[in-house]
């Protein structure tokens, strides 16, 4: 019977933690963002940490460990680099999503336009799977930063859906019982 219980309101304040999280990312994308690239810095900044003291530590054993050292100077750079200019790394990631979005419309172009040429039965399916990725892609490259905060906005919708929906099972089953 405890069990029951604990599982239950272990169950709603996760469902009350996702909500806010949610809420949080819908209505602050930019900040939240930031803050997300700034909790990637910080474990960036742990793991060079770590492969440094890795080093210093083999080193004083007299093995030479190379790769720790650039491990731990390249995630401390890209940590320093996180920290200073957040939104260099939201616009990044975006370019890089959209230009795979374009490349992967562009490569399917030639089969939709032979498709559609010659009436197949697939040239519908395949029309849509050339042309919304390079719609995507194309949006995505003009405006990278809006998309970045766009896509912080429907992840704080489903976890806000997510919370809610548990929310609304663990009450229903705890009326049940």
């Amino acid at each position: 019977m405890f069990q029951f219980f604990w599982v239950r309101t272990a169950s709603v304040w996760l469902a009350a933690l996702y909500m806010v999280f949610g809420i949080l990312l819908l209505l602050f994308p930019g900040e939240s963002g930031t803050v997300f690239i700034w909790m990637l810095a910080a474990g960036s900044a742990l793991y060079g940490l770590g492969h440094l003291f890795r080093y210093a530590k083999g080193r004083k054993a007299g093995q030479s460990l190379p790769g720790d050292l650039f491990s731990g100077v390249l995630t401390l750079a890209f940590a320093l680099f996180a920290m200073l200019w957040p939104h260099v790394i939201l616009s990044f990631l975006p370019l890089v999503l959209g230009a795979l979005l374009l490349l992967d419309g562009l490569g399917k172009l030639p089969l939709a336009i032979d498709a559609l040429r010659y009436q197949q039965q697939a040239r519908v399916p395949l029309a849509v799977s050339s042309f919304l990725p390079l719609a995507l892609g194309l949006l995505i490259l003009v405006r990278p930063f809006q998309t970045a905060q766009l896509v912080i906005r429907v992840f704080g919708i489903a976890l806000l859906l997510d919370g809610v929906s548990d929310l609304a099972a663990c009450l229903t089953e705890r009326r049940s019982h």
